[in-house]
């Protein structure tokens, strides 16, 4: 095993995650690829709906924190545990943009978070996780978030 994706959604569940990667990591001398997918950057739409200001405040406010985590974390990783890591922030569709990932670097596994949802919520929303482990040719870690 030479790379491992983890694929952060929540800066509070992100710390649970990369302490699996660096485990694995440890063991089989992988890189770690430290991923967030986000929404496009709020400078960029030239041509948007009418809508409230603080709603493209916050989405501002939301990137500049994931920005700042993820260089937080990989620098944490790098010196308490001499592991190469690498984070990015990737614009677009979640699904698309982790299979377009795991294709370009030769990703071995993807270590992702999983909540429990009922069957209520199961049936009105779509289920990315599912589509990910249909769409991926290789192992899916899935990390019990509670």
């Amino acid at each position: 095993m030479k790379n491992i994706l983890v694929a952060v959604d929540r800066l509070k569940d992100a710390e649970k995650l990369i302490d699996q990667a660096v485990g694995i990591a440890k063991l089989t001398d992988a890189k770690i690829w430290l991923v967030h997918v986000s929404e496009g950057e709020p400078e960029d739409y030239r041509i948007r709906e009418a809508g409230p200001q603080f709603k493209y405040d916050k989405l501002a406010k939301d990137k500049k924190e994931i920005c700042d985590s993820m260089e937080r974390w990989t620098q944490e990783v790098k010196e308490k545990h001499n592991v190469k890591i690498e984070g990015q922030i990737i614009e677009g569709t979640v699904t698309k943009s982790l299979i377009k990932l795991v294709d370009g670097c030769n990703i071995d596994l993807v270590v992702s978070g999983h909540r429990k949802k009922n069957l209520v919520y199961g049936l009105f929303t779509s289920n990315n996780k599912k589509d990910l482990i249909d769409e991926l040719n290789i192992p899916l870690l899935a990390v019990p978030l509670g």
